[in-house]
C-alpha cells in the first residue's frame, strides 16, 4: 500500500458507523443482479456465442465495482483492516458491517465526468462502486469495532474476542485404576 500523501497526514480521521450485516447482504444481492445483467448483456453483444461466460462475468465484474488494495493485520490484540480507496469516498458513501468472523464494506459515489470532444464537452455521470467480503481469521468484538476514514484510507479496528472463563491448565480425567 501506498503511503499517505501529506494532505492526508493533516487531515483529522472520520468516524464511520457500522450497519447490520442484512443491510449489507441486501446490497451483496443488488450488485449480483448488476453484474449478472451486465454479463449477460456482453454474451448478447457477441453474439451469443457460449463458452465465455467466465470471461463475461469478470469483465461485467470489473465495470460494475471498483478494485483497490487493501491488507490485513493482526496483532496480540486486534485484527486491523487497512484499504487504499480508489476516490474520496465520505462516510456517508461507506457502509461497514463486522460480524465475528467476518468483515463486509460497501460505498458508492456519483461522479461527473467532463468528456471533451469534437462537439463540445460533456458532462457524465458515473458512479464509483466498491464492495468486499473479507473472512476475519478468528473470532472478533463487533461491539468494539471502530471504523475511520482518512483521505483514502479506510482503517477498520477489530478487537480480538477474548476467552472468557476459558481453563489455564489442562485438567486429567479421574481413573480407578482399576
Amino acid at each position: 500500500m501506498r503511503e499517505p500523501s501529506a494532505v492526508q497526514h493533516r487531515e483529522a480521521a472520520k468516524p464511520l458507523p457500522l450497519v447490520t450485516a442484512d443491510t449489507l447482504h441486501n446490497r451483496k444481492t443488488e450488485l449480483d443482479v448488476m453484474i449478472a445483467r451486465r454479463a449477460f448483456e456482453l454474451f448478447e453483444a457477441r453474439g451469443g456465442g457460449h463458452g465465455h461466460d467466465r470471461d463475461d462475468w469478470i469483465t461485467a465484474e470489473v465495470e460494475v465495482l471498483r478494485p483497490y488494495r487493501h491488507n490485513l493485520k493482526e496483532s496480540a490484540e486486534a485484527v486491523i483492516f487497512q484499504a487504499a480507496l480508489p476516490c474520496s469516498f465520505t462516510p456517508e458513501q461507506l457502509s461497514v458491517s463486522v460480524q465475528p468472523r467476518r468483515l463486509t464494506i460497501s460505498g458508492e459515489r456519483e461522479l461527473e465526468v467532463e468528456c471533451v470532444g469534437d462537439v463540445g464537452a460533456l458532462v457524465e455521470k458515473r458512479t464509483e462502486r466498491i464492495f468486499h467480503v473479507e473472512e476475519l481469521p478468528v473470532d472478533v468484538d463487533p461491539s468494539g469495532t471502530i471504523a475511520t476514514i482518512k483521505g483514502e484510507l479506510l482503517e477498520i479496528m477489530m478487537p480480538k474476542v477474548t476467552p472468557v472463563n476459558a481453563p489455564r491448565e489442562k485438567t486429567q480425567a479421574a481413573s480407578s485404576g482399576r
